[in-house]
């Protein structure tokens, strides 16, 4: 059998075979493990330890890395261009974790008291590499769990690109020769087909600044609706409070009366009297379409302000 290279030698190698591109990211994390370490190690116990300059240049291992990222299927993490909706991120695979055992795999050896004190030595630091190997996987889970949330995350924004995309491919996919394939007509016809095509573009422009103009109105809406609803929890807030001091004024009342043998001197006070105002009704809005839903999604999360104090 062959003797295995230096490079299966010194790095390990997982159960299951990791995409290019994250082979290409472990490769430069370990390459510059290794780097930080003999540029912080003395060479012999006389040498002394060199600091790396903060203006280093990024080593050849870096631009490396980089290099062979930009030829895998994550190229597009390494180009300016614009993120496209086709621009998957690698594909995690998770790694097999044993079981976490709460007892020790070596309980009987450890149960055995030590003769020697190398013994006792080696018996603590079996101790501490259990526990060390506890920690990690641990953290592994973690960081798996971690990884998986972030995957459903990045799928879930891949999508919402990939719908804004196919919206605007939509709206610009407009062509003067309708289907798009050659037609054989006379000038009189192209341009009125031009003259057709401006109009429908001015029209369309035109409803555009409208529902923009018409978005802003009901937005100012909104906001001057918004406040007076919120003047009215403050009045109704103060008419409740009121409300709550008679009641504990005729409570008081009405222990007293029950004392001397006597009725309470007034009626207990009834929330209904206290005239609690009604929430002003929600703007409606003029615009309904594509864009407003949108928005619509947008802003879901702030809640709807219907409910009534």
């Amino acid at each position: 059998m062959m003797a295995p290279s230096l490079e299966s030698s010194s790095r390990g190698t997982l159960p299951i075979q990791q995409s290019s591109p994250v082979r290409a990211m472990g490769d430069m994390i370990r390459d510059y493990l290794d780097y930080q370490h003999l540029q912080t190690t003395p060479m012999d116990e006389d040498s002394p330890v060199i600091d790396p300059p903060a203006s280093l240049a990024p080593p050849l291992f870096m631009r490396t890395a980089v290099e062979t990222l930009s030829t895998t299927s994550a190229s597009f993490l390494t180009s300016s261009s614009p993120l496209q909706s086709t621009s998957a991120p690698p594909a995690f695979k998770p790694y097999t974790i044993s079981p976490i055992k709460h007892e020790s795999r070596y309980t009987s050896l450890l149960s055995r008291p030590p003769q020697t004190a190398a013994e006792a030595e080696l018996m603590l630091a079996l101790q501490e590499s259990e526990g060390r190997d506890n920690k990690r996987k641990l953290s592994m889970v973690n960081m798996q769990a971690s990884t998986i949330l972030a995957g459903m995350y990045t799928n879930r924004a891949q999508s919402q690109v990939q719908a804004a995309e196919e919206r605007k491919r939509k709206k610009g996919g407009k062509r003067k020769m309708g289907d798009g394939n050659a037609k054989y007509f006379s000038g009189d016809d192209f341009f009125k087909m031009v003259e057709d095509d401006d109009r429908r573009r001015e029209e369309e422009a035109a409803e555009k600044d409208k529902r923009q103009k018409q978005r802003q109105a009901h937005a100012v809406e909104l906001a001057a609706w918004q406040q007076a609803n919120e003047a009215v929890r403050e009045r109704n807030k103060k008419r409740r409070e009121e409300h709550a001091a008679d009641v504990a004024a005729w409570e008081v009342e009405k222990a007293a009366a029950k004392a001397a043998k006597r009725r309470p001197g007034w009626v207990k006070p009834k929330l209904a009297d206290y005239q609690l105002e009604v929430l002003l009704p929600r703007p409606k809005k003029v615009v309904e379409d594509e864009e407003d839903d949108e928005n619509d999604d947008e802003g879901s999360g702030n809640g709807s302000d219907d409910g009534q104090d």
